[in-house]
């Protein structure tokens, strides 16, 4: 029969186990939708605490990328 501490040891792992396939599950699903969002060209992605914009590639003819300066969103209000 198992003891204590096998029984301890499995419930355990069990958990870390669990919690690692839903972590890799999440981000599988969090990038499919990702993708979703960017293909049906969704705006709402330029205001989403969720989404981190690290470089502008699409920009008005003549203009440069400079690295280390934040890009602000200007709205024509």
């Amino acid at each position: 029969m198992m003891s204590d501490q096998d029984l301890i040891a499995w419930l355990c792992s069990a958990i870390v186990i669990i919690f690692i396939i839903y972590i890799i599950i999440y981000e599988i699903y969090k990038r499919w939708f990702l993708e979703i969002r960017l293909a049906s060209l969704d705006e709402t992605l330029l205001n989403d605490d969720s989404v981190i914009i690290e470089e502008i590639t699409d920009a008005p003819l003549g203009s440069k990328i400079i690295s280390q300066v934040p890009a602000y969103i200007i709205d024509d209000e």
